[in-house]
């Protein structure tokens, strides 16, 4: 009988183990997802790839890339709370001549004609998501790009209860 209350309680633990919320799991690129290389930085958002192969960005061509979903502060033309520190991380995260992996959603370029992608470092990381968890982003919802958006609304949601980065700063 004593032993009832242990088991019931490792039970507990255990179904709250196996179903993490969606800000506690992280998106891994998808098979097939293009491979590009990194050129050159803008801010925390917007950098210059060059496509690897066959996908959404053209094969050896550079192509200014805008990240689906996040905004980070801007640096220009004045700068914002937290701007620089954005643009810093992203470029901490994928350094020029790294090689990134890349996903398209539905629009493909926005009204400034920058191509619209979701990335994975050459870690494997989503770069939307780190952006999103250590607080030097926020969820940016343009119709009719959403393939993430459930999940980088949670990683918000968490950085901002915990007070990460921006949400802290700003």
């Amino acid at each position: 009988m004593r032993r009832t209350p242990l088991v019931v309680l490792l039970l507990v633990a255990a179904c709250g183990a196996s179903d993490p919320s969606p800000a506690a799991t992280q998106l891994t690129a998808p098979p097939g997802a293009q491979e590009a290389t990194v050129v050159r930085h803008t801010d925390g958002d917007t950098f210059w790839l060059r496509g690897i192969g066959a996908g959404p960005l053209p094969g050896g061509a550079v192509t200014k890339v805008r990240l689906l979903e996040v905004d980070t502060p801007e640096i220009h033309p004045s700068p914002q709370c937290f701007g620089t520190e954005a643009a810093d991380r992203t470029a901490q995260l994928v350094p020029i001549g790294d090689r990134v992996r890349v996903e398209a959603d539905r629009d493909l370029r926005d009204r400034y004609g920058r191509m619209l992608l979701y990335v994975w470092t050459s870690s494997g990381a989503n770069l939307e998501e780190v952006l999103l968890r250590e607080g030097y982003a926020r969820v940016l919802y343009v119709r009719p790009n959403d393939k993430h958006l459930d999940h980088f609304d949670a990683v918000e949601d968490e950085a901002r209860q915990a007070r990460r980065g921006l949400w802290g700063a700003c």
